[in-house]
């Protein structure tokens, strides 16, 4: 089917991940460009341990640390500073928020690859910093 659809299709995927992997490919390998893949996620195993950095959310004027197994959205939480979140494994996109400088670590399953490619926005959920610090539009 997805070697025979019209130029336009949209595919929406849903399942266990080994099944939405396999049909994301299968569907990239067809030249369905991945803005037109929509994915739902039932859960997700989300990794959100790493080196500690500093998180700076410019519009509240705070500063926080995230440690070694925290994620950026608690470690703001406990500053003051709400996001909202629902799924907590980077696969509703609720937690989405603009990156205003830094290198991210995705680690979501929301973002398109051109999203995170474009380095402008990040699931705060469970991606984290790649390198010591991130400014975000918070």
């Amino acid at each position: 089917m997805l070697a025979e659809a019209d130029a336009g299709v949209n595919v929406y995927v849903c399942g266990p991940q080994g099944f939405m992997d396999w049909v994301i490919g299968r569907a990239g390998a067809f030249g369905i460009d991945d803005a037109r893949i929509h994915r739902e996620f039932f859960s997700a195993d989300v990794d959100v341990s790493g080196e500690a950095f500093e998180v700076v959310a410019e519009r509240s004027g705070v500063t926080v640390s995230v440690g070694a197994e925290d994620t950026i959205a608690k470690a703001l939480a406990r500053a003051g500073v709400e996001v909202e979140v629902k799924c907590e494994e980077g696969v509703c996109g609720t937690c989405v928020t603009d990156v205003l400088d830094g290198e991210i670590d995705h680690r979501d399953h929301f973002l398109t690859a051109d999203e995170r490619e474009d380095g402008d926005q990040m699931c705060v959920c469970c991606s984290r910093a790649r390198g010591k610090r991130l400014v975000l539009d918070l």
